[in-house]
């Protein structure tokens, strides 16, 4: 008889998948969520809780783990990968969850090492783990979770974001991000109904939800406590897609309005696509272009989905680091209205969405690659911009060389384009040229927007 796996084993293969093999957390744990038998919700909501929490907190965990280890850090990285995972999803139990009673996080941890590898690596992980348990209080700390993501935020992050907003802001930034409520924000398809109407809809189809509308575009909606809301009937209508409200802002900001020609640069799955479809309305030209062909299927679903027929938006993958590959035949002749560029970034504003961030983050001759990628992206876009058009550049990152770096090449390059001001329909916070989006300021991730203009003549 084949031995069910706990959400702990579950959590110890996600990781191992990720630290091993340079897997994407969120793929890896839905796979493994879905694989039978099924787990329980209660034990769902454990083994994410793990996974994300030991990858956010990494590296104050190792660094707490290497204290009971004879050789400190060198015995952890020396260490046989599953026991090493193990031995972070029993110290992140230890360390944050006071509801899980020291003895579990243990004897769990030894049984799956004695189990998958040996008695005594079982007994290093027991030794190890036994040791940190005495140094827990009888009651953790509130802010026993934040703390340890604050020690697990890299320093490159960190510097980072303090280059743009200063060390409280920095501070402020993270602690919003790393500390607030787990939840999922949605942009309501507004052609088929008022927001309010899919707000109350969500309230009857998700019971127990947390539901209210978001403050900085017109299409927000914010649900917790709600589990997956794609499985919802409102999702399956096309009645809301889900994507951050950074990232609708980006959308919003270009003001693309109907019968405009669009370009969707980097456009990867296509929630912005899908969010300028519904502001064209179904009238216009949209565009949009990605290097990997694989993901313009599911850009071509969403827009679809939000317009309730195919064909409204011509996807094209292509390199434009090299040339614009098909998109070179279909754009328009006199350029494009609004181009909107989605550009390649470290992510670091999505440091809360991506508990995986620590392990991905580039040596310098691949952050040097990234920038360089970014510019020839950017420029490239900018090229395409009609007279009289707007280009719109963002990043969800809050690096002035990410950003404002990046536009400074491209204005060198399209003396044309110059800043501009956004009109008095968009909302006051996004009608500046240049807008930094932050989780303490406005409840997003953090985004850079830069908006230009070219000159007509």
């Amino acid at each position: 008889m084949v031995r069910a796996m706990s959400p702990r084993d579950r959590a110890v293969e996600v990781l191992l998948r990720v630290e091993r093999d340079g897997a994407f957390a969120a793929a890896v744990l839905d796979a493994a969520l879905e694989r039978p038998p099924a787990l329980a919700p209660r034990d769902r909501a454990l083994a994410t809780e793990l996974v994300y929490g030991v990858l956010r907190a990494l590296p104050a965990l190792d660094e707490a783990l290497g204290r009971h280890a004879r050789d400190g850090a060198r015995s952890l990285a020396a260490l046989d990968p599953l026991a090493r995972a193990s031995l972070r999803v029993g110290a992140w139990q230890l360390l944050a969850l006071d509801r899980v009673p020291p003895s579990a996080a243990v004897n769990a941890a030894v049984a799956l090492v004695r189990r998958k590898r040996s008695a005594g690596l079982g007994g290093f992980v027991n030794a190890v783990l036994r040791k940190l348990a005495s140094e827990r209080p009888e009651a953790l700390p509130e802010d026993a979770r934040l703390a340890l993501f604050l020690r697990g935020v890299p320093g490159e992050v960190r510097a980072s974001l303090a280059e743009e907003l200063g060390a409280d802001g920095a501070d402020a930034f993270l602690r919003a991000a790393l500390g607030r409520a787990p939840a999922v924000s949605l942009r309501a398809n507004t052609l088929r109904g008022p927001r309010g109407a899919l707000l109350e809809r969500l309230r009857a189809e998700l019971p127990g939800c947390v539901a209210r509308e978001g403050g900085l575009t017109p299409w927000a909606l914010s649900v917790s406590s709600a589990g997956d809301p794609s499985r919802c009937g409102a999702y399956g209508e096309g009645l809301f897609s889900v994507q951050d409200e950074g990232a609708q802002a980006a959308a919003l900001a270009t003001e693309a309005r109907p019968g405009q020609r669009v370009l969707d640069v980097c456009a990867g799955r296509g929630g912005k696509t899908a969010a300028l479809a519904t502001m064209l309305r179904g009238e216009g030209l949209l565009h949009a272009v990605d290097l990997h062909p694989q993901k313009l299927d599911r850009l071509r679903e969403e827009c679809a989905r939000a317009l309730g027929r195919e064909g409204f938006a011509g996807a094209f993958a292509a390199d434009l680091t090299r040339g614009l590959g098909g998109l070179a035949a279909a754009a328009p002749r006199g350029g494009y209205d609004v181009v909107l560029v989605d550009a390649p970034c470290s992510g670091y504003g999505t440091v809360a969405r991506r508990p995986d961030l620590s392990l991905r983050l580039r040596d310098a001759a691949g952050r040097r690659a990234l920038l360089e990628t970014q510019r020839a992206v950017a420029q490239r876009a900018a090229g395409l911009v009609a007279p009289g058009g707007t280009y719109l550049y963002a990043v969800c990152t809050v690096s002035r060389e990410e950003g404002d770096g990046a536009l400074e090449a491209v204005r060198a390059a399209h003396p044309s384009l110059q800043p501009a001001e956004g009109s008095e329909a968009l909302p006051p916070r996004l009608r500046p040229w240049r807008v930094v989006l932050t989780p303490d300021q406005d409840g997003t991730d953090g985004f850079m927007l830069f908006r230009l203009r070219r000159s007509a003549g």
